[in-house]
């Protein structure tokens, strides 16, 4: 089972609080085919909602999605929305279309050796999506918006965390310009998720090896795809008067990344060599969680953390967000790259990016 991989008790959050928030709220979903995504839909349908609406660019992933939602919650209003958050006017539009009262943005380039070769389209989904996603909430008069982060938006070393980190700080930026409520969500592997360690180990395990480990000592904290969703609707439900905060929630100790390929070839009963990789470009051995860029507090739910910016001076604005897309549309990879992080240390107050 997938919960003997965490090393500690799966989480569970209260079923009737959600059902009593989410019952008259219109939600939309972003990167609705996604596995956060997916799942936060699935959810949702069993839950019941006023309005539930799947927006996607990934055509086939939304279709399915669609019919397994009207398959197995045919009482649940459900729309799907082909578009994608990088084409504003089109987002605006079909924002204003689905009147959401809440919109979970969980769209998101996630991979981190991908996105260290493709910085540009980083930033263009990853932060000015968001922006776009944010923009059309609050023109389609939503109530509540959500970022889906992630744990390498902590002292970022990689683009796609740096992109995260801005964003977070944009979503701090924006509660200054709006009235809806806005938070980000930031945690680790999702166990079992769609490019993730598990379903990579067991492919390679069923083709007979080599197990692939980047680096012996590497570790990550891991949640379950149900407790992904739990935390996130919760967060969403969680009555909070402070602005544009990141939460995350107790994920008890990272775990080995080799201690994991070990279990799984010892439950497969097959035997499979191991072999050591070494990191690639933007992978830490370790992750963290927070950084000292942060303060961070216990919020009145169990387990969860708040987490704010020291300073005011590192909030990202919409005019920001602006000339980082145009710097994006305007020059090469490897100066957006460089451009990125040099931003991040700016607004961070960090003198040089943290070591990996």
């Amino acid at each position: 089972m997938l919960t003997d991989l965490l090393g500690r008790p799966e989480r569970r959050f209260e079923t009737e609080k959600l059902e009593r928030f989410f019952a008259a709220k219109r939600v939309l979903i972003t990167g609705a085919a996604g596995s956060i995504g997916s799942a936060l839909a699935e959810r949702l349908a069993e839950l019941g909602c006023a309005q539930l609406s799947l927006l996607d660019h990934f055509d086939h992933g939304l279709l399915d999605l669609y019919e397994r939602i009207r398959r197995s919650a045919p009482a649940q209003k459900v729309s799907d929305i082909l578009c994608d958050i990088r084409d504003p006017s089109r987002l605006s539009a079909v924002m204003r279309g689905a009147r959401p009262d809440v919109v979970l943005h969980a769209a998101a380039l996630k991979h981190v050796h991908l996105g260290e070769r493709h910085p540009i389209e980083c930033v263009l989904t990853n932060l000015v999506g968001v922006r776009n996603t944010l923009a059309a909430a609050a023109d389609a008069g939503a109530s509540h918006f959500i970022l889906v982060s992630s744990d390498k938006a902590a002292a970022p070393v990689c683009i796609m965390g740096g992109t995260k980190r801005l964003a977070e700080l944009h979503i701090v930026g924006f509660a200054t310009e709006t009235r809806m409520q806005l938070k980000s969500v930031r945690f680790g592997n999702v166990l079992g998720s769609q490019g993730s360690v598990l379903p990579r180990f067991v492919a390679q395990i069923e083709a007979g090896g080599p197990l692939e480990v980047t680096h012996p000592e590497m570790e990550r904290y891991f949640m379950t795809p149900s407790e992904a969703v739990g935390f996130i609707l919760s967060v969403t439900a969680f009555e909070d008067e402070r602005g544009g905060c990141a939460y995350m929630m107790e994920m008890g100790e990272p775990v080995s990344i080799l201690g994991i390929g070990k279990e799984m070839i010892r439950r497969s009963g097959k035997r499979v060599e191991i072999a050591i990789t070494g990191l690639r470009p933007g992978e830490r051995l370790k992750e963290s969680l927070f950084d000292d860029c942060e303060t961070i507090e216990r919020c009145a739910m169990r387990d969860v953390f708040r987490m704010s910016p020291k300073s005011a001076d590192m909030l990202v604005s919409s005019a920001d967000v602006a000339q980082l897309e145009a710097m994006a549309r305007g020059s090469d990879d490897s100066v957006v790259r460089q451009r990125v992080f040099a931003y991040v240390d700016e607004r961070l107050g960090r003198g040089q990016r943290a070591a990996g």
